[in-house]
């Protein structure tokens, strides 16, 4: 039988998860954890290396105040323990047979090498799930490479989708190759725990190849199809397109907008809106009407056409003098127009977590939304500060033990 959902009424059970993820998989221990599952963030005793990445609160570099750390494991737990130790690997046996699921993103064979592979795990505990979330998977003459988000992006093929069609190949902004892992993983993990509790199962291994998760995400430009038929490389098209023109981003009066037209009644709609604001005859040529391969020869004209019209108005009005016309305009967000979006507003997107080291600081929800169950709203844990409830209240080991191996940096 599973564990029980908790009396506070999350999403998930309260399903127990070891978390040894490094940045490559802490995502994946975040959406279980905020969907209501137990989970445990195994630390070193000298703490998680996210803990000492920046920015600080309030610029005060400490291992309580990163808000990498404090984002990606809200509602977590926290234990602190060496594997590398005889007397932490023990510990972590005795913690496995409790655990319904192990989640890690340490180089292809490192556990094994400490006794822990998936296998010797499994004879503790047959159910015991397990997800390894590395560069490029177990298994392949890549299988030990060193990698990056800069790496990931560059071997899955996404940086060269992503750029202008002049420039080089460019990466995205902040770490994007992890989430798809992530969220392959967690949902892989779900999946295998639904195999176990209700179709009678074993417990799984899991193996998440970060490459391959980043290659399904731009699967929609078809790269590898457009190459079978044409023998060609899906190019770079900067923030515009090659099949719907006008698209993009073009400057405002206090920003950017963002704006798509698709249908020859849209264009007509815009051509008479640029021509009643600039008086520009240019902007009505018969040349530039019917569908966006009629203006495809003819983009770098019509771009300038847009941007001379975009430019006399801030973000706001264009928005909504778009919508009241039927055409997409939508402003290009800032964080601060996030914080204050009436949209997010009104969903309760945002809300406020206090934590014992920073205060009151103000998180994105972004998990589910209903009015059956409820997201977990716990803040990322001080380091080790679940070692007694644990180590003690669960794994019954005396005070004098407990002193003995912190002592001794095994926790």
């Amino acid at each position: 039988m599973p564990p029980q959902p908790p009396e506070n009424g999350h999403l998930l059970p309260s399903y127990r998860v070891l978390d040894l993820s490094g940045p490559e998989a802490v995502f994946c221990g975040k959406l279980l954890a905020d969907y209501g599952a137990d989970v445990i963030k195994v630390e070193p005793p000298a703490g998680d290396p996210g803990r000492a990445t920046g920015p600080f609160a309030g610029d005060q570099a400490d291992p309580e105040r990163s808000l990498y750390f404090l984002f990606y494991n809200t509602n977590k737990r926290s234990i602190t323990l060496d594997l590398q130790s005889e007397r932490g690997q023990a510990l972590f046996k005795q913690l496995i047979a409790k655990a319904d699921v192990v989640l890690e993103s340490y180089p292809v064979g490192y556990l094994a090498s400490l006794g822990l592979s998936y296998e010797s795990l499994q004879e503790i505990n047959p159910g015991l799930v397990m997800a390894s979330v590395t560069p490029f998977g177990q298994t392949g003459p890549w299988k030990d490479y060193k990698s990056s988000d800069l790496i990931a992006m560059a071997s899955s093929g996404f940086m060269q989708i992503t750029g202008d069609p002049d420039g080089p190949p460019l990466r995205q902004g902040n770490e994007q190759s992890h989430f798809p892992g992530s969220q392959y993983a967690a949902s892989s993990i779900l999946a295998a725990l639904y195999y176990r509790d209700m179709a009678g199962g074993t417990g799984q291994y899991i193996d998440v190849s970060l490459q391959e998760a980043l290659i399904t995400y731009y699967t929609d430009a078809h790269p590898a199809l457009a190459w079978m038929q044409m023998g060609e490389n899906v190019t770079r098209v900067g923030h515009n397109s090659t099949l719907v023109i006008p698209l993009g981003a073009y400057p405002s009066q206090d920003g950017w907008i963002s704006a798509g037209i698709i249908t020859p009644r849209e264009w007509d709609a815009l051509a008479e809106w640029i021509f009643e604001v600039t008086g520009n005859e240019e902007v009505l040529n018969e040349d530039y009407k019917g569908g966006n391969q009629d203006r495809a020869p003819h983009n770098d004209m019509i771009t300038a056409l847009v941007i001379d019209f975009t430019t006399r108005f801030t973000s706001e009005y264009l928005f909504h003098e778009g919508q009241r016309r039927n055409l997409v305009f939508i402003p290009v967000n800032t964080v601060s127009d996030l914080l204050a979006d009436p949209q997010l507003e009104a969903s309760n997107f945002w809300f406020d977590l206090d934590h014992a080291e920073t205060g009151s600081l103000k998180y994105p929800l972004g998990v589910y939304d209903s009015e059956e169950v409820s997201p977990a709203t716990n803040p990322a844990p001080r380091l080790g500060q679940d070692n007694v409830a644990i180590y003690r209240g669960e794994l019954g080991i005396s005070p004098d033990e407990l002193a003995s191996l912190t002592g001794d940096g095994v926790i």
